[in-house]
């Protein structure tokens, strides 16, 4: 099998074994660490989007509406954020995750780990 060899910025070559540990750390939560938010996996200039519809109360949506503008986005970009937020600590085993974001961005599997592992190291 012809497998992609990565190297860190400074120069450590990236081992199964790192990915495995990483993986697992991840898995767990990152126990004593700080984690902060990367950049939107699903920006609207690269994903096609549509419009769904959802009924939630008035006093939740002004609070959506106060918290936005508080992070100076839209109401619709801060519930996306917060919906990815949600389903980053869902449960979902990483397979399903991988899978999920293949299918979004047109890859298959393989490509999807690639492009998440080139993601993570730039």
């Amino acid at each position: 099998m012809n497998r992609k060899q990565y190297i860190a910025k400074d120069g450590t070559p990236i081992t199964d074994d790192m990915v495995e540990r990483w993986a697992s750390e991840a898995e767990h939560g990152f126990t004593n660490s700080t984690l902060t938010r990367e950049a939107d996996p699903f920006p609207p200039s690269r994903v096609d989007m549509r419009a769904h519809t959802i009924r939630i109360p008035d006093e939740l949506w002004r609070l959506v509406e106060a918290a936005a503008s508080a992070k100076h986005v839209t109401p619709s970009e801060y519930t996306r954020q917060a919906l990815g937020d949600s389903l980053a600590q869902s449960g979902l085993t990483r397979e399903q995750k991988v899978a999920i974001y293949a299918q979004t961005h047109g890859l298959t599997q393989d490509e999807a780990v690639n492009a998440l592992i080139d993601k993570a190291l730039a």
